[in-house]
């Protein structure tokens, strides 16, 4: 049924003409026992712990066979410029829809071994999941769109709103948003979780140039710079002062075409406690 169901909406998006028969059971048993489903093997991925080593651009990870796949189904669909959309229609039981998701939920959920649904359990929710979309889904949106002109248009605090919603009740309630904790270092500088410092850099931009211009911005030290799970100075572990000298890019090694990273640096305080600061956002200047 999944087969069936699968194929016959992938003609009929593509305009592809098809016969009941082409569908039918004995049809489609012919063709799969002329197919040769290919052994699983586990992958060999590596997992590389070593900093010095080069990270492996995304367009690398794909093998030669999932690019040919990939480019071939690419070039079927674009060479089809008619595509046909499909409304969603569950009452009807002679459109495979129902059918479709029937047997995909259930073959995704036997893999993770939950429970099988039948098809009318399944029928019965897709029916609740329509009217959802056009009541609350759709009001939910309309508010966060309100919101989102009031962040455009820079209205103050009290202009914004919470919304605690219940459409089934109904009920409506609007409140007004506290503000964001403040974090206070020192008289000049103060921190929420919504700020994120930005630093633009040059190809030869150095780390000691980093910190140093990270202190004329903040008047602060960096006790630390990390960028993700990498340490890239840390003061008090051997052969990080080395690094001084050593531009930014060379540190990062940033992928090709990337044109900035989102460093964590932590704050040296007059106490020498580190104070974390928000996210900093680094521009190589490439």
């Amino acid at each position: 049924m999944f087969v069936q169901s699968t194929s016959r909406l992938y003609a009929d998006v593509h305009g592809i003409p098809w016969k009941d028969e082409d569908l039918s059971t004995e049809s489609l048993l012919r063709h799969l026992e002329n197919i040769e489903v290919p052994e699983f093997k586990v992958s060999h991925k590596q997992i590389e712990t070593d900093e010095a080593v080069k990270k492996v651009d995304a367009n690398e990870l794909h093998t030669t066979d999932e690019q040919h796949l990939a480019t071939e189904y690419m070039t079927q669909i674009t060479s089809n410029k008619t595509l046909t959309v499909i409304e969603f229609e569950k009452d009807n039981d002679t459109n495979s829809h129902i059918d479709f998701i029937t047997t995909a939920a259930n073959l995704r959920a036997t893999m993770y071994n939950i429970e099988n649904a039948d098809r009318l359990k399944v029928k019965r929710i897709a029916g609740r999941i329509v009217p959802a979309i056009a009541t609350t889904t759709a009001t939910v949106s309309g508010l966060a769109a309100v919101e989102l002109l009031k962040v455009i248009n820079k209205h103050p605090l009290e202009k914004y709103r919470n919304c605690f919603l219940n459409l089934a009740l109904p009920m409506m309630l609007l409140s007004e948003p506290g503000a964001a904790e403040t974090l206070k270092i020192n008289d000049e500088l103060s921190l929420t979780v919504w700020d994120r410092w930005e630093i633009e850099g040059t190809k030869d931009f150095t780390l000691e140039m980093f910190l140093n211009h990270f202190k004329e911005k903040t008047g602060y030290n960096a006790s630390m710079v990390v960028h993700g799970a990498k340490m890239i100075y840390v003061p008090i572990l051997p052969g990080h002062k080395k690094r001084l000298n050593q531009s930014m890019i060379k540190l990062i090694k940033p992928l090709a075409q990337q044109t900035y990273v989102d460093l964590i640096v932590s704050l040296e305080s007059e106490e020498d406690e580190d104070i974390p600061g928000p996210p900093l956002r680094y521009y190589f200047g490439l």
